[in-house]
C-alpha cells in the first residue's frame, strides 16, 4: 500500500498528490511516467512524474479529474490514505542537454510533468522560456514555480481571465517568429501538442511532445500505447513516453483515442449519478429517493450455470451478480424511512443501510453495515430463504417482485475488499465461554462473544468445521471456500478451534464448567438424528437417510470414490422422500452422482413444498421427476434384501392442520415405482449425546433442549442453547439470531458477576458492549500485558 502524504487542490478538477515511494522517488527522472491503481479492480492510471524528492522520498503527481477513476481520486482520498499500487519509474527520460534556448509549452495538466523537464534544463545553462495554458484564470498552479526556473514566463488562459488571453499556440508563435529557438518542449493534450508541432515544422525547431496519456498496462506488454513515429510502430510505455512531434502521426492517435469513447462517457454518467446518490442519501440524510413508479417491476436475474452442464458436475450453480448486476438491483431498493425489511431477518442486519452503500458503490461500507450484526454474509446470501424472511416485508413486494436482498448481501460478501484481521484487544476479559458446535449458531454466538471481550472455544465433534454448513448443504449451492474464508475472520479475530471433540463423551458439560474453566457454555449442537416412517422395508442396505448420503458426499468426498476411501453407492433409480431443502440436495447430489433416474416422492402438492422454490426449480431444470401427493407405505426388496422398488399411496389435500398446511387425505389407490436407493429426508431429531451427559439438563418430550425465547438460558447456571437443538431443524439464519441472542445474554451474565439465573431480559438490554482498543491505545498499555479476546 502506499500513502499519500501530502494533497493539494488546485482548482475544481486538478489536484496533487505526493506519495510516499522511496523505490520509485530514487530511480525518477524528467520525462518518466507511473502507473497507479487504487484498488483491487481498478484500472490503471498513467499518470507523468511532476516531481520527486529523492531525501524525503516522494514523488509528485498531479492529476486532472475528468473520467470515473481520476474523480473518484478526487473525491475519496484525502492525505494520510492509502492505495494499492504505484508503479515505476516507467518509459524513458527525457535527454537534457545545454542546447541554448528552450520553450516548454504546458496545457492544463500538462503543466504538471513540464515542470522537471524545465527545472533540469535550467540548472545546467539553458535559456528557458514557459508557456503555461489554462483555460480560466481558476485553473492556473505552480506560476511560483514556473517563474523561478524561467527565464521568461508567460500565462494564457483561453476565455483572458488571467495573462495573455488565447491559446497557447498563438504565444509560442509570437516566441518562434522574434527569437531564437533552439528546441520546442510541448506536454498537453493531443491537439494542442499537435497543433504546437505543426506550427514549429516550418521553422525546424525540434519540438518534443508527450504521449503518456495513452497508455494501459505501462510495462511494454499490452500494446496499447502503440504509435506510429517516423514511419515505424513504437511503444510510448517503453520507447517513450517523448517523441519527436514532427514524426509522429497524430491523426492516428487522436483516431485511436475515440476507442473507448462510449464507455468512458457511460462511465461518467455513472460516476454522476453515484455522486449525485451520495450528496441525497448521505450528505443531505435523505430517504426515499425514488417513487415506486421509477422502480424496474422485476429482480435482476441471478446468473445461473447451463442445467445439462450443472447436472455433471458439483461446481456452485448461482453464479452471482456481477458489479453491474448488483447496482442495478440495488437502484430498485426505495430506501424506506422505515424499512421493514430488518423486521424479517433473525440476526437484524441494516438491510438499507448496506444497500444504501451499495448505490454509491461503496462496497467496504456496505461491509461494515453488514458485519455489524452478521460476518457472514456470503454464507446467508446463499443459503438463506429470503423470500420467507427479509424480502417478504420488502415494501416492493405488494405490487411486485421484492428487492433481491439475499443477492446483494452476497454480492458485497463476495467482492468487498478482505479486511486484515485481528485479535480484538480490551483491558481486561470478559471470562471463559465454550460454544459446542461450529455450526451457524456456535460460530454467530462465537463471533459476537469474542467481539464482548469474551476468551472463546468452538468444540466441535467432526474433523471438518462448519457444522451443517459442511456436511448437510452441497458444494454446489455453498462452496467449502466461502466456509473456511467465513471461518477464518474468526479465527483471526482470536476464537479458538478444537475438533474431534464430542461433548458429552470427550468432556462433559459439568467438566467444562468445572475443572476445565469455562464460566459459560451455550450449546448449538444441532439435532442430527435422522427421522424414518417405520414402514416395511426401511432397514434394506440401500435406504439412506438424508444425513447418511449427504455427509458420506459433502463431508466425506464420497463422490471421488475410490480416489477418495469413503464409498457411496446409488444405483440406477433413487427416490427421495420428501420435499425439503434437504431433499432437494438429496435429489440433486443423486443426479450429479450420475444417477439416470431421480425422482422425488412427496405426501402434499407442489404448493406445500416446504423447499425455496429456487431450489425446486433448479431440481426440475436438472432433470428431477416429482411425484406431489404420493405417501410411500413400503419399500420392496428382493430375496436377497436389495431395494427394487416403492409401494405409494395417492393421497388429495384435505383441511389445514394446525400450522395452515393442508393435511394430505390417502385415497386408497397404490401404485409401486420401481427403485433400488431410497432416501428419506424427513427431518431431523434432537441428538441426544449432550443431554445424556447432564441428566439435569430440561429437555422437552421430543428430547429438545428447552431455553428461554429471548435468552436462550436453560435451567442450568451457565448453560445456554439455541439453533435446531433447541427448535428442531431450521434455517441457517435462525440458529445464528439464537446464536447472537445467547452472546449477548452470556456477556450480560458475566459482567454482572453470575449472581441471579436467568439472566433477565432488562439486564441483556441494559447491556453495553466494551469499545475494543486502538492500535495506539493497546501500544500504550503494552502489547504483551494485553489480553486478547481469545
Amino acid at each position: 500500500m502506499y500513502e499519500i502524504v501530502r494533497r493539494e487542490q488546485f482548482s475544481e478538477t486538478v489536484f496533487l498528490w505526493e506519495i510516499q515511494a522511496p523505490d520509485v522517488a530514487r530511480a525518477a527522472q524528467p520525462g518518466q511516467f507511473v502507473m497507479l491503481r487504487l484498488n483491487e479492480g481498478g484500472e490503471r492510471i498513467p499518470l507523468t512524474v511532476a516531481d520527486y524528492d529523492r531525501e524525503r522520498g516522494t514523488v509528485t503527481c498531479v492529476t486532472q479529474a475528468a473520467g470515473k477513476t481520476t474523480r473518484y481520486m478526487r473525491d475519496h482520498f484525502e492525505e494520510g490514505d492509502v492505495f494499492a499500487d504505484f508503479v515505476g519509474p516507467l518509459g524513458l527520460q527525457q535527454h537534457i542537454e545545454n542546447v541554448g534556448h528552450v520553450v516548454f509549452v504546458g496545457g492544463g495538466l500538462g503543466v504538471a510533468p513540464v515542470y522537471p523537464q524545465l527545472r533540469a534544463a535550467k540548472q545546467i545553462g539553458n535559456r528557458t522560456t514557459s508557456i503555461m495554458g489554462f483555460r480560466t484564470v481558476g485553473q492556473v498552479f505552480w506560476e511560483d514555480k514556473f517563474a523561478e526556473a524561467s527565464d521568461e514566463l508567460v500565462i494564457c488562459t483561453d476565455d483572458g481571465s488571467y495573462g495573455r488571453p488565447g491559446f497557447v499556440t498563438e504565444a509560442l508563435r509570437e516566441i518562434v517568429e522574434t527569437g531564437e529557438v533552439d528546441l520546442v518542449v510541448a506536454i498537453g493534450p493531443l491537439p494542442m501538442m499537435r497543433a504546437c508541432a505543426d506550427l514549429t515544422r516550418p521553422y525546424g525547431i525540434k519540438t518534443m511532445v508527450s504521449l503518456n496519456t495513452i497508455m494501459v498496462d505501462g510495462t511494454g506488454m499490452c500494446g496499447s500505447c502503440r504509435v506510429t513515429v517516423a514511419g515505424d510502430v513504437r511503444f510510448a510505455c517503453v520507447d517513450g513516453p517523448d517523441f519527436d512531434g514532427h514524426q509522429v502521426d497524430f491523426k492516428e492517435l487522436l483516431l485511436r483515442q475515440k476507442r473507448f469513447k462510449r464507455q468512458e462517457e457511460e462511465a461518467n454518467r455513472q460516476f454522476d449519478h453515484v455522486c449525485n446518490l451520495d450528496q441525497i442519501l448521505f450528505k443531505q440524510g435523505k430517504r426515499t429517493y425514488k417513487k415506486l413508479k421509477d422502480i424496474e417491476p422485476t429482480q435482476v436475474k441471478m446468473p445461473e450455470r447451463d442445467p445439462v452442464e450443472r447436472a455433471r458436475n458439483f461446481l456452485e450453480v448461482n453464479l452471482g451478480y456481477t458489479a453491474e448486476d448488483a447496482y442495478r438491483e440495488a437502484e430498485r431498493c426505495l430506501q424506506c424511512r422505515n424499512p421493514r425489511c430488518v423486521e424479517g431477518c433473525p440476526v437484524g442486519v441494516d438491510i438499507a443501510g448496506f444497500v444504501r452503500h451499495l448505490l454509491v458503490h461503496d462496497l467496504d461500507g456496505a461491509r461494515e453495515a453488514i458485519f455489524a450484526t452478521s460476518i457472514f454474509p456470503s454464507i446467508c446470501g446463499r443459503v438463506c430463504p429470503q423470500e420467507n424472511q427479509c424480502e417478504k416485508h420488502c415494501l416492493l413486494a405488494k405490487s411486485m417482485e421484492p428487492v433481491a436482498i439475499g443477492r446483494l448481501e452476497r454480492f458485497v460478501g463476495d467482492h468487498a475488499a478482505r479486511m486484515k484481521v485481528e485479535p480484538y484487544r480490551f483491558e481486561s476479559r470478559l471470562g471463559k465461554v465454550a460454544v459446542v458446535g461450529s455450526g451457524p449458531g456456535g460460530l454467530a454466538a462465537a463471533a459476537d462473544l469474542c467481539r464482548y471481550g469474551a476468551d472463546v472455544t468452538v468444540f466441535e465433534a467432526l474433523h471438518l468445521l462448519g457444522g451443517v454448513l459442511q456436511y448437510g448443504i452441497p458444494p454446489f449451492r455453498l462452496p467449502r471456500e466461502i466456509i473456511d474464508r467465513e471461518i477464518k475472520v474468526l479465527k483471526d479475530r482470536g476464537v479458538k478451534f478444537l475438533t474431534d471433540k464430542v461433548v458429552g463423551k470427550t468432556f462433559t458439560l459439568e467438566q467444562l464448567l468445572g475443572e476445565m474453566g469455562f464460566e459459560a457454555a451455550f450449546i448449538a449442537a444441532g439435532a442430527g438424528a435422522p427421522s424414518f416412517l417405520g414402514i416395511p422395508g426401511e432397514f434394506a442396505g440401500q435406504v439412506y437417510s438424508a444425513n447418511e448420503f449427504l455427509t458420506r458426499v459433502n463431508l466425506m468426498t464420497g463422490n471421488n470414490f475410490p480416489y477418495a476411501d469413503t464409498p457411496i453407492s446409488v444405483g440406477k433409480s433413487v427416490v427421495v422422500i420428501g420435499a425439503g431443502n434437504t431433499a432437494m440436495d438429496c435429489l440433486r447430489v443423486a443426479k450429479r452422482l450420475g444417477v439416470p433416474d431421480v425422482r422425488c416422492v412427496y405426501r402434499r402438492s407442489e404448493a406445500e413444498a416446504p423447499a425455496r422454490l429456487e431450489e425446486l426449480r433448479h431440481a426440475k431444470e436438472e432433470g428431477i421427476e416429482f411425484h406431489f401427493l404420493h405417501s410411500p407405505t413400503a419399500i420392496i426388496t428382493d430375496e436377497e434384501g436389495d431395494v427394487i422398488g416403492m409401494k405409494v399411496e395417492k393421497m388429495t389435500l384435505g383441511e389445514p392442520d394446525e400450522n395452515g398446511r393442508r393435511t394430505p387425505v390417502p385415497l386408497g389407490e397404490y401404485v409401486t415405482i420401481e427403485c433400488d436407493t431410497v432416501i428419506y429426508a424427513l427431518g431431523t431429531k434432537a441428538n441426544p449425546i449432550v443431554a445424556q451427559s447432564a441428566p439435569d439438563l430440561a429437555l422437552n418430550r421430543k428430547g429438545y433442549i428447552v431455553a428461554d425465547d429471548d435468552t436462550q438460558a436453560t435451567n442450568l447456571p451457565g448453560i445456554f442453547a439455541g439453533g435446531d437443538i433447541v427448535t428442531g431443524g431450521a434455517t441457517v439464519i435462525l440458529a445464528m439470531g439464537a446464536g447472537r441472542r445467547a452472546a449477548k445474554a452470556i456477556a450480560t451474565w458475566l459482567v454482572n458477576g453470575k449472581t441471579t439465573w436467568p439472566p433477565t431480559a432488562e439486564e441483556i438490554d441494559a447491556y453495553v458492549a466494551p469499545q475494543p482498543l486502538s492500535a495506539a491505545e493497546a501500544s500504550q498499555l503494552g502489547a504483551e500485558d494485553l489480553p486478547a479476546a481469545g
